[in-house]
């Protein structure tokens, strides 16, 4: 009987989700994004919305002396991490949206330039060392734990990651030149997927997804098959899709739907 629910499982995850636009929240935002629990966050000028999957505001955090070209992973929806590369600085948030513990200045540990940091397991978090070429990640108690190999040297190319994210027990380094790079919780080297052109990653449901034009698309990590998602989208606008909700920014407003799969 287990067995026969992994293979009902892993048929159904192959299987194309359809989506069904479920809600609308006016205004605009820069980045979108959605979590585990459902929730959704409106990103713009330092200053993060929180809305239920309804529509509904919830909590907000202001800090807008962080600059616009912040970076927010809500992949642990209790500790969500605002990153910003001008500052060098990341900050940590509650599910209020409250600041968790003083902010990590990584100047002052020593670094000169990172340009990504992301959510890691055990409370952990990956930051991206553009000097050295790095990958290193940092433990729960802020020691750091481990860093990659040169990856400029290993992968023999010009590398300028512009985002990253850790998903099972995967991270994935993302070069819109070069396509999506992926390591192993210890930072091993193990493949490159060739989908170029990606600003920012969004994996959910064993899919990598990405757009061309007006036009959305998921690559399934298993597979590696590329299939349409039935998601209306316009380009350049913001986009998140997680298990069970997809949000895309729009000129009228940021919009929300759900998976019917």
């Amino acid at each position: 009987m287990t067995r026969a629910w992994l293979l009902v499982f892993a048929l159904f995850s192959l299987l194309p989700i359809e989506w069904k636009l479920s809600q609308s929240i006016e205004g605009k935002a820069s980045i979108v994004r959605t979590d585990a629990l459902k929730n959704v966050y409106l990103i713009q000028k330092g200053v993060i919305s929180k809305y239920d999957p309804q529509g509904h505001k919830l909590t907000q955090f202001s800090e807008k002396l962080i600059g616009d070209g912040i970076l927010v992973d809500v992949t642990n929806p209790l500790k969500l991490l605002l990153f910003s590369p001008d500052q060098m600085k990341i900050i940590f948030l509650d599910s209020r949206l409250g600041e968790l513990r003083d902010p990590v200045r990584l100047l002052e540990k020593g670094y000169e330039q990172v340009t990504l940091a992301a959510t890691s397991h055990s409370n952990g978090f990956w930051i991206y060392d553009a000097i050295n070429f790095e990958m290193v990640r940092y433990d729960q108690n802020l020691d750091m734990e481990r860093k990659s190999a040169n990856l400029a040297q290993l992968l023999r190319l010009e590398f300028y990651p512009n985002d990253m994210m850790e998903v099972n027990n995967r991270v994935y380094l993302n070069d819109p030149d070069h396509g999506v790079f992926v390591f192993d919780i210890f930072g091993n080297y193990l493949k490159r997927l060739p989908i170029k052109g990606i600003e920012r990653l969004s994996i959910a449901n064993d899919r990598l997804f990405y757009n061309r034009g007006n036009t959305m698309y998921a690559t399934n990590l298993t597979t590696l098959n590329e299939e349409i998602v039935s998601i209306p989208y316009e380009e350049g606008q913001p986009f998140d899709i997680g298990k069970a909700l997809a949000v895309t920014g729009s000129e009228n407003g940021v919009n929300i739907f759900t998976a019917m799969q």
